[in-house]
C-alpha cells in the first residue's frame, strides 16, 4: 500500500529589509514573487506572502519536507530578518490550492506580525484579503 504524503502548512512572519529603492529592482516583491512562483510550482507548494513596509508573513502549504526545505532556503534570504515561526503543522486541505505564491499588500488595519495568536489567524486574514480583491491578479505592488 502506498503512503499518503501528508499535506503540511508552515507560517511565519520576519522584519522586511526591503525599501523603496529595492522593490523597483529584481530584488524587491515582485521578482520574490515571480521566483517563488517559479519554485513553488515546481515542488508542489501554494502559499501566500503578505507584506507591509515593515513586516512579511507567509504561508507554505505542501509536502512537509519540501516546505521545510523551502522554509530553510527563505531563512537564508538577507532581504528580511527576525524570522518566526507562528505555526506549522498537518493539515486537511489548501488555502492557497490556486496560488503557487499570492503576493499581499497588507492594509495598514491589519498589522502583520507577531500580533497575530495563530497561523489560522495569519491564513483567514490572507484568504479574505485575496477575496475581496479587485485586481484580477490580484497582485498588489507596494506604494511605501
Amino acid at each position: 500500500m502506498d503512503e499518503v504524503p501528508v499535506l503540511f502548512r508552515l507560517v511565519y512572519h520576519s522584519r522586511n529589509l526591503l525599501r523603496r529603492k529595492a522593490v523597483a529592482g529584481g530584488n524587491g516583491l515582485m521578482g520574490i514573487a515571480k521566483a517563488a512562483e517559479q519554485n513553488n510550482l515546481r515542488l508542489g507548494i501554494s502559499g501566500a506572502l503578505l507584506f507591509d513596509k515593515d513586516t512579511f508573513a507567509q504561508v507554505l502549504e505542501g509536502d512537509r519536507l519540501k516546505v521545510t526545505q523551502l522554509f530553510i532556503r527563505i531563512c537564508g534570504d538577507s532581504r528580511h530578518t527576525d524570522i518566526s515561526i507562528v505555526e506549522a503543522k498537518a493539515v486537511a486541505d489548501r488555502r492557497f490550492a490556486d496560488w503557487a505564491m499570492a503576493l499581499i499588500e497588507n492594509p495598514a488595519a491589519s498589522p502583520v506580525g507577531p500580533t497575530f495568536v495563530s497561523g489560522d489567524a495569519v491564513v483567514e486574514m490572507m484568504v479574505e484579503q485575496l477575496q475581496s480583491s479587485d485586481a484580477s491578479l490580484r497582485v498588489a505592488v507596494p506604494v511605501w
